[in-house]
């Protein structure tokens, strides 16, 4: 005698259920790789900073941390890079110059300009740091949010995997320098 399998019988309410289940997981999968620009060393952007013939039809921020400048961007006029740790800042003014003047650098880290490039490829801005590694993500409503990578001003440590904000044993509150460093304080 021939056995007969029988495809288990899936209702209609399940099928549209794991199809909903399905889009929700790509649109939160989607939701979290979000939108990542690039940067792209440029040594013509590098003249310009230190020229000081940067394009007027930008909007100019700094990125400090103690008594150092870490990094100046310029984003087309309809972004916003503005926030608690990126400063705005007019390009003719003797504080824009000094700023370029004295970028924090040290050992290994040396200072460069670069071409910011939105998520299609695009020009969208230039950047002077010497911050080996910056991310760059497109937020919504035209904002753009600069992450550069700067776990030297965490303190010894740094870099390990270890949490390196706060005293452990006091439970103290980061530092200056900590939160300037650390994505979280961004906002």
């Amino acid at each position: 005698m021939e056995t007969i399998r029988i495809k288990p019988w899936i209702p209609l309410t399940g099928r549209l259920l794991q199809a909903g289940a399905g889009i929700l997981f790509l649109a939160l999968i989607g939701g979290c790789m979000g939108s990542y620009g690039n940067y792209n060393r440029d040594s013509e952007v590098m003249e310009a900073f230190n020229n000081q013939r940067v394009p007027p039809d930008y909007r100019y921020y700094y990125y400090h941390s103690g008594s150092y400048p870490i990094a100046v961007i310029g984003v087309e006029k309809k972004y916003d890079a503005g926030s608690r740790m990126w400063r705005e800042v007019d390009p003719d003014t003797e504080k824009f110059k000094d700023l370029i003047e004295w970028i924090w650098e040290d050992i290994g880290y040396t200072r460069y300009a670069a071409r910011i490039n939105d998520p299609s490829g695009q020009q969208v801005g230039i950047m002077f740091t010497s911050v080996r590694e910056v991310t760059i993500k497109f937020a919504g409503d035209n904002r753009i949010v600069v992450i550069p990578h700067t776990p030297f001003l965490w303190g010894p440590g740094a870099g390990s995997g270890a949490d390196n904000f706060g005293n452990r044993d006091t439970s103290g509150l980061p530092s200056d320098r900590q939160r300037a460093s650390n994505p979280k304080y961004l906002y």
